[in-house]
């Protein structure tokens, strides 16, 4: 494990978000810490309206006792105040729990790199603290169980720890797994979701393989990768927004479909019990069913 925390603007900030029950954005929470040293350094909260008079699942602790609300107001205007809060850190880097969630539900900040925090903890080749026995996935992925609540558990062994689900309370508790995990920021390069697509090198004409063309054949158009991820979402029996009962985690929201290959589909649900999880379909199918309401 890499022990040197050096970095170029020797701030990150950490984000997270909550969400109504149809999807939309309806609180932020940024924990603002230090590269060298992982110290907070500042927090900030904000309340978006009117989404979230819409209510969500966690509506009933967007505010607690302990937590300071810094703004509440439109989106636009929630999006200035954090965009000049990292300005003044001169922040680049944003790290998230499941970061595709947040990345996707705020567009206004993809141009800032971001990490995904899922990707040393849940594996165990990064956690030193998962089991040789425990069960995973071919990429070390932990199957089950990689949640904020039980990450933070296993890596503080902390067993009365329970997640908050306040978006400012969860965004400090995401930093101290980052603090606990011990790596330097910099060792996080693979777990950026948003790298830039490298250009194209195109050869000098004189160094360029001239091909042998082909006989001519009837044209087949192939189905862009777009268009293969559409129709199997369609096709899939579930929808973001989703109430659903597993058989083990109780009620839950389907918050993210995504295609890993044209055979298998990875389910993001909210359960109210223990938070996020992941499930591949159609093999965990059988434990999920549908609530209609």
């Amino acid at each position: 494990m890499n022990t040197e925390k050096k970095t170029g603007n020797g701030y990150f900030a950490v984000i997270d978000t909550e969400t109504t029950w149809s999807n939309a954005v309806m609180s932020i929470g940024v924990a603002i810490a230090e590269c060298s040293t992982f110290k907070l350094v500042e927090k900030k909260y904000y309340i978006i309206s009117p989404e979230y008079k819409d209510g969500g699942m966690y509506s009933y602790v967007l505010m607690t006792k302990s937590v300071k609300l810094d703004l509440k107001s439109s989106r636009p205007k929630v999006i200035e105040h954090l965009v000049k809060v990292l300005q003044k850190y001169q922040i680049d880097s944003l790290f998230a729990y499941n970061a595709s969630f947040d990345y996707n539900h705020l567009p206004e900040l993809q141009s800032y790199k971001w990490f995904d925090i899922i990707k040393k903890a849940a594996y165990k080749q990064y956690n030193p603290k998962i089991s040789e026995n425990a069960d995973c996935c071919g990429t070390g992925r932990l199957k089950r169980d990689f949640g904020v609540e039980p990450i933070t558990r296993l890596l503080s062994g902390n067993r009365s720890y329970c997640e908050v689900h306040n978006a400012v309370c969860d965004a400090v508790d995401e930093l101290r797994i980052i603090e606990l995990l011990g790596y330097a920021i910099e060792d996080y390069g693979h777990a950026q979701i948003n790298l830039e697509k490298k250009p194209r090198t195109i050869r000098p004409k004189e160094q360029r393989a001239v091909p042998k063309l082909p006989k001519p054949t009837k044209h087949v158009p192939e189905e862009s990768e777009d268009i293969i991820e559409k129709r199997l979402i369609a096709n899939c029996k579930f929808a973001i927004g989703d109430k659903i009962r597993h058989a083990q985690y109780g009620c839950g929201v389907v918050r993210k479909i995504e295609v890993m290959n044209e055979e298998i589909l990875l389910l993001t649900v909210l359960y109210e019990a223990i938070g996020i999880s992941l499930h591949l379909l159609p093999a965990d199918e059988k434990d999920i069913t549908l609530i209609n309401d």
